[in-house]
């Protein structure tokens, strides 16, 4: 085998190696990858530089992060469709921490959506919600609804802005069960639209717990409208196979991880 066949070979192998770390910590650092492939500063960053010009990552002082685009959103009807059989696990889970007696906040989503479907033949609870859907699946229900106004966001069926924000301000909650578009461990919880954040972090501030349900696609992917970061949130259901380094980050963040 020629020497510069040899080299390539060996780069590429770094390369997919560098790929599997960046997908699983969303950042890298120079001196572990020197440790980890064994291997000089100046060949790390010859390979680093080179996956930022293939789009693969952006270049940071000391090594290098993930590059994600943002994440532009889907409406409700096309997130319905994805990760299903992941929501409903999730949601089965989510209905165990209710009691009767409980206030329970509902923000929109496609995996909040299969939550209040399992708790429309639940008694004594009462559910505050934006979702203009979310409220009709307790029509025909004895389940007390409250209904916040605002500004209709039609994709999402949600209700945001400053009326809603202001409803929510004259509420108190037990729990709060929301979703995101995306979880960054360095940016927080996002979502497309930066009102519907802003609306979303008024719900946090008026409930005593709360209680993020997120599939596994959501990690490690972020969008425009950062609701929060993640030390602020109590507990996470999700369907993502964490490590023990994984879990004991949040864990150290004060964040308890349920994972079904």
């Amino acid at each position: 085998m020629k020497i510069g066949n040899e080299h390539k070979i060996f780069q590429e192998e770094r390369i997919r190696g560098i790929m599997e770390i960046l997908e699983k910590e969303n950042r890298v650092l120079i001196t572990d990858l020197c440790k980890t492939f064994d291997t000089t500063s100046v060949t790390i960053r010859k390979d680093l530089n080179l996956m930022e010009n293939q789009g693969l990552l952006k270049r940071t002082h000391g090594g290098a992060i993930l590059f994600k685009p943002l994440f532009h959103g889907l409406a409700l009807n096309e997130k319905e469709k994805l990760h299903a059989e992941e929501k409903e696990r999730i949601a089965n889970e989510a209905v165990k921490m209710i009691s009767v007696g409980d206030v329970v906040i509902l923000d929109s989503g496609s995996t909040t959506t299969q939550l209040a479907k399992r708790l429309k033949d639940l008694k004594g609870i009462k559910v505050i919600t934006n979702a203009v859907n979310i409220a009709l699946e307790f029509a025909n229900s004895e389940i007390e609804v409250v209904l916040t106004g605002g500004m209709l966001q039609k994709n999402s069926s949600t209700l945001i802005g400053p009326l809603a924000e202001d409803v929510l301000r004259k509420i108190s909650a037990d729990k709060l069960f929301h979703g995101v578009d995306g979880i960054d461990y360095e940016i927080g919880l996002t979502t497309p639209d930066i009102t519907e954040a802003n609306t979303s972090r008024v719900m946090m501030h008026q409930a005593s717990e709360n209680i993020l349900l997120v599939d596994s696609s959501k990690f490690g992917r972020r969008s425009l409208g950062v609701i929060c970061r993640v030390k602020e949130i109590n507990k996470i259901i999700t369907t993502k196979k964490m490590d023990k380094l994984e879990i004991k980050k949040l864990s150290d963040l004060g964040v308890e991880v349920i994972i079904v």
